[in-house]
């Protein structure tokens, strides 16, 4: 026995995975043989207990065993209420879907009431999770792991019992017991412990099903290293390479355990491939299953079937990671039985993880993905299949008559039916509310944010195209706007010309296209063999800046000369110059129809291929239609992507040409902005940072204005009193009206002349630098701040407003109250006073009071300017973060207590705030 032992310390770390009746066992021979490797201590010397016996920690595989779990057999059919519940036949599987949803979807609320009243029944045992060392462990405070199913960390040399935990479980999948672990976000205090359960546990596929960031809270924290390489505990991480694709990114990450000595059988080092989802929307549920169907089959098929159990995580380990699981178990039972089973299987694995699948409309999603799922089979298909199929009518019919079961409604393309639009279409492919190109609207012209076109995914990014029609007369500058907007630099036309309807729509050389903030000027032509590549610049009108656009002009396509000219025109249009913006592809024919849409599916397949030698014209075609209705006119328009993808040469090597890579920013809030989330695959633009940087530099200066007022005013009173004493006041005439308001207001930051200096806060300020403020243009907040604002805070503090310096008034109608903040006086047209100057500035009463009165004036339309402002900011973050933290399930939370928390983004306290209150859905 202690012979095998010694052989298992060396022995590689990607075992095959047991039973849990097999892992019990060897568990309990591992630990009899502890007393035999002792007794046989004096035989082999320190050595063996220096080298083997201490780091035995380091080399144990199996799972720990747990004989008090609860075991259900959740195939059996079980008796809720009045109801038997049981597995239903696939064949009948959608007509039972559909019977749920009758009446409001009744039925799903039944079916989910019952496994929610029955989980809180159970009561089970949580005691290791509520221990004081480990609360800060959790995440969320009520989102604990059962102590029958949690998983143990292995012990290390002296360390104490209690620090074996980690908030993650065991879960069950489809006929495999311990087939996944479901686990939270990892925090930074739990990075090492969790690497630690990788490495243990013998894992080789992580699955991250959160954004770091959603709607301005922090849902995860980067446990990976964003480059290079970095330590977690005694687990050594390497990012090796990253693909990221429209839904989700693959990592590939390398491990390596540092406490272990490199033997010829002893594998120091293994590859783990991170599968993270990033396309699950903020709240609610995906807009269609088919990605997310796909993410699923890719990602567990990735498993080795030698490897361990898969990890699944989103924030809490509850909400998606519960869906994933379902789905991947539930697939799993209809290839190899026919049936489902949602119920039973759910009900099975919330004993032992709490609250997965979290909500009503996660589990409605379930099952109309396993509708989906059944309904279009398998999908992804070898280059073998797609030849195969090309030819097949009947496969084709039925594909079609799938991909065009969604028919919109007037909801649905309400902007395009406006009669004010309706000039602006040329056929009646209109493109869908939810995916439609906005342009910039013009102040006061209803619909002039109108055109159309459609955003469509590609392989690498969900907004990859822009579909839309050949432009027509009067929707030719809203067509470069839209260009123009986007920062499109490659324009795809498929289109041929006439000169009647289909006519020319960029300028020549004589004659530029010009607008109101932009002119597009023609630069050169080069003829190739099946196509013409012309090249303009778009030049701003305000600035210097400019948009460099090439178009590629393929009447024939897709019947060119040959396949090998179809692939050509392909890699030339994704070739990228030298300051490429990673903008989108515009890609014109009549209609927005069928042509451009086969250039979209054909090239994002090619790209698919290449990646994982499988295509899904199926996802492709059918989420096309979904956004743009009424592009497919026949199965022949898909037999037609099967065929040109039959001829797919292998060294395009468009997965090179295309890549793309996800910057993280180390923010703990953001603003929330779909539009920008959706372009930079969840990451946090930088314009996002700098505006919420804003908004917090906002909120310090209030507080520490508000903390110096009491001391101004006092000085002030005494300022007043000095300078009574020396002037003879002549009588005014105060307006009453204007001291409510005034009381309001917050201290004052005069404008002053842009040759007078500033002066800094003091170290001990807790107001940040000015200079690491700036706005990279107009649009990122709705009123620009001057950078000087940001030392308004200290009594000494000067701010230029954004615009011009203002003029002050000759002729005062009236003498203002004294403002409970007077900045120093700089020079005389400044507009400020210093202590000295009551006392200095004149000895003429009259000329001071109307100074003051001048001072006054300006003093106070720069304190409203200011204070509408900060208002505005206020207003818009105050709301943000009602929004954030009223969830579906949870009450609205008072704006103080949401600023509260989001001010108090401490992560190794993240677990002081209930999960029930705030977005935990995943």
């Amino acid at each position: 026995m202690s012979g095998g032992r010694e052989n298992r310390c060396c022995s590689s770390p990607m075992l095959p995975a047991t039973s849990p009746a097999i892992a019990g066992a060897t568990a309990t021979s591992a630990t009899a043989a502890t007393p035999r490797l002792l007794r046989r201590k004096s035989q082999r010397g320190n050595w063996f207990t220096r080298k083997c016996f201490h780091a035995a920690y380091y080399y144990l595989d199996d799972p720990p065993h747990h004989p008090n779990a609860p075991q259900v057999d959740w195939e059996v059919p079980v008796k809720i209420g009045d109801e038997i519940r049981a597995a239903v036949p696939v064949n009948e599987f959608s007509k039972h879907v559909a019977s749920l949803h009758a009446d409001g979807d009744i039925g799903f609320s039944r079916e989910y009431e019952a496994i929610q009243n029955e989980c809180i029944s159970d009561d089970l045992p949580c005691e290791h999770s509520q221990h004081p060392e480990n609360k800060r462990k959790n995440r969320y405070l009520n989102i604990t792991a059962y102590d029958h199913s949690r998983v143990h960390l292995h012990p290390t040399p002296g360390q104490k019992k209690n620090l074996d935990y980690i908030n993650a479980n065991f879960i069950d999948g489809y006929q495999k017991g311990h087939a996944f672990i479901g686990t939270q976000g990892p925090l930074p205090d739990t990075f090492d412990c969790f690497w630690r359960m990788i490495w243990e546990q013998r894992v080789a596929i992580i699955v991250m099903i959160t954004n770091l960031v959603e709607r301005g809270r922090r849902k995860c924290d980067m446990y990976w290293p964003k480059d290079g390489v970095e330590t977690y505990g005694v687990i050594q991480v390497k990012l090796i390479e990253e693909e990221v694709m429209s839904t989700y990114t693959v990592r590939t990450l390398q491990i390596k355990h540092l406490k272990l000595k490199k033997k010829k059988q002893c594998n120091t080092e293994k590859l783990v491939y991170q599968y993270h989802y990033t396309n699950w929307p903020d709240h609610g549920t995906p807009d269609h299953p088919l990605p997310v169907l796909n993410f699923v089959k890719k990602s567990s098929a990735a498993n080795p079937a030698e490897a361990g159990p898969i990890v699944v995580h989103c924030s809490a380990g509850v909400g998606r990671t519960g869906t994933y699981i379902v789905l991947d178990a539930m697939l799993k039972q209809i290839q190899q039985k026919s049936i489902v089973n949602v119920f039973g299987f759910l009900r099975h694995i919330r004993a032992q993880r709490n609250f997965l699948v979290q909500t009503e409309e996660q589990y409605i999603f379930l099952h109309d993905a396993l509708v989906e799922a059944i309904a279009s089979g398998e999908t992804n298909l070898m280059a073998e299949q797609v030849e195969e199929l090309k030819n097949c009518t009947p496969y084709l019919e039925q594909q079609y008559k799938n991909i065009i079961q969604f028919q919109p409604k007037d909801i649905h393309i309400a902007s395009a039916m406006k009669q004010v639009n309706s000039i602006k279409n040329r056929g009646a492919i209109f493109p869908i509310e939810g995916s439609r190109v906005h342009l910039t609207p013009k102040p006061g012209e209803d619909g002039s944010d109108y055109i159309n076109a459609s955003w469509l995914h590609g392989f690498r990014r969900l907004r990859d195209f822009i579909v839309t029609q050949h432009p027509m007369a009067h929707t030719i500058k809203d067509f470069w706007q839209m260009v123009w907007d986007h920062n499109a630099q490659t324009v795809v036309l498929l289109s041929s010309l006439d000169d009647i309807n289909f006519a020319q729509f960029w300028p020549d050389e004589a004659t530029p296209i010009e607008s109101d903030h932009y002119r597009v000027k023609y630069l050169n032509k080069t003829n190739k063999s099946d196509y013409v590549s012309r090249d303009f610049v778009i030049q701003s009108i305000q600035d210097d800046y400019e948009l460099t656009v090439k178009m590629l002009h393929c009447p024939s396509w897709p019947e060119m000369s040959n396949p090998n000219s179809i692939y050509d025109f392909i890699v030339d249009v994704h070739e990228r110059c030298n300051d490429y913006r990673n903008g989108p592809i515009v890609i014109v024919d009549r209609y927005g129809g069928a042509q451009a849409c086969t250039f979209c599916a054909i090239s994002s397949l090619a790209i698919e291929m290449e990646y994982c030698s499988t295509a899904n014209v199926y996802q492709y075609a059918k989420l096309y239609h979904n956004k743009r209705p009424g592009v497919w006119t026949s199965s022949e328009d898909i037999r037609v992507i099967y065929n040109i993808l039959s001829f797919l040469p292998g060294n395009l090597n468009l997965l090179k040409r295309t890549a793309l890579r996800t910057e993280f920013e180390d923010v703990t809030t953001a603003t929330p902005d779909l539009y920008s989330k959706i372009c930079s695959n969840g990451n946090v633009p930088q314009h996002v940072i700098l505006q919420q940087q804003q908004l917090h530099m906002l909120q310090l200066q209030q507080q520490h204005l508000e903390t110096q007022q009491q001391q101004q005013q006092l000085q002030l009173q005494q300022q007043q009193t000095a300078l009574h004493e020396t002037v003879s006041t002549p009588t005014t005439d105060t307006n009453p009206s204007l001291l409510p308001i005034l009381s309001l207001l917050p201290p004052t930051v005069a404008p002053l002349s842009s040759n007078s200096s500033t002066t800094t806060p003091p170290p001990s300020s807790p107001i940040p630098s000015p200079q690491t403020i700036q706005m990279s243009s107009p649009s990122d907040l709705s009123h620009q701040i001057s950078p000087t604002v940001a030392n308004a805070t200290s009594p000494v503090a000067t701010a230029t407003p954004a615009t011009a310096t203002p003029t002050t008034p000759t002729t005062p109608t009236t003498v203002l109250p004294i403002i409970p903040t007077i900045p120093p006086l700089a020079s005389p047209n400044s507009l400020t006073l210093t202590n000295a100057n009551f006392h200095t500035v004149t000895n003429n009463a009259a000329d001071l009071m109307e100074h003051q009165q001048q001072q006054m004036l300006a003093l106070m339309q720069q304190q409203t300017q200011l204070q509408q402002q900060y208002n505005t900011h206020q207003h818009h973050n105050n709301v943000g973060d009602l929004l954030m933290n009223n969830t579906d399930n949870s009450p609205t939370t008072s704006p103080t207590i949401i600023n509260n928390n989001i001010n108090n983004n401490n992560v190794t306290n993240a677990a002081a705030t209930d999960a029930q209150n705030l977005d935990i859905v995943g």
